[in-house]
């Protein structure tokens, strides 16, 4: 059961292997949203800031997840003054590794093995194939020994080691399947040694 404040009525979000379905309708009379696994396609997850006149007065706990129809599940649990704040933190840990865990592993797998198997794959407009990985045109292609990653609290940037200033980054909360392109990119590093 979720509250996305403390004025708003308790919804039920389901997380099940075969299933994601949350009361995200006005009326708690109106049918769930609920996607299948197999309709399932993209997330995005991410903490914004709740500003007031001169600093942060709370946050909001982001996770979109959509299918392949292009609807999208949005759930959003707030904070202000640090109320509830480690119970939603919780929360919010637990929906996005539930999440990743039921359906954007397989996801990742797919990918992984359309990889292994030779053929070039591309997520979030980068390439990637046995040689190296294409995430900007400017750049062109770096060969896996040279390709430098940093993971941060809120994005994740790929690079060039011979030249570190050129650089793609991707905002968790804003791109569609941030996640999975790290789990993917980091697990081929893995595998030749290089993570």
């Amino acid at each position: 059961m979720l509250r996305s404040t403390i004025l708003d009525r308790s919804r039920l979000l389901a997380v099940d292997p075969e299933y994601i379905e949350f009361d995200d309708q006005d009326l708690a009379s109106e049918v769930p949203t609920r996607f299948s696994k197999m309709e399932i396609e993209g997330v995005r997850y991410g903490i914004k800031a709740i500003r007031g006149l001169q600093f942060r007065i709370g946050r909001i706990y982001c996770i979109d997840i959509r299918d392949a129809s292009d609807q999208v599940i949005k759930i959003r649990l707030k904070s202000l003054y640090g109320v509830r704040r480690k119970l939603l933190e919780e929360k919010y840990s637990s929906i996005v590794s539930a999440l990743f865990k039921y359906y954007f592993h397989d996801i990742s797998r797919r990918y992984l093995r359309k990889f292994r198997e030779g053929e070039q794959v591309e997520l979030l407009g980068v390439r990637l194939n046995k040689h190296g990985v294409l995430f900007d045109e400017k750049v062109g292609w770096v060969n896996w020994n040279f390709l430098g990653t940093k993971r941060y609290w809120h994005y994740y940037t790929l690079y060039s080691e011979e030249t570190p200033d050129n650089y793609k980054a991707f905002v968790f909360l804003e791109d569609w399947n941030a996640g999975v392109l790290i789990g993917v990119i980091e697990t081929i590093l893995k595998e030749r040694g290089l993570g």
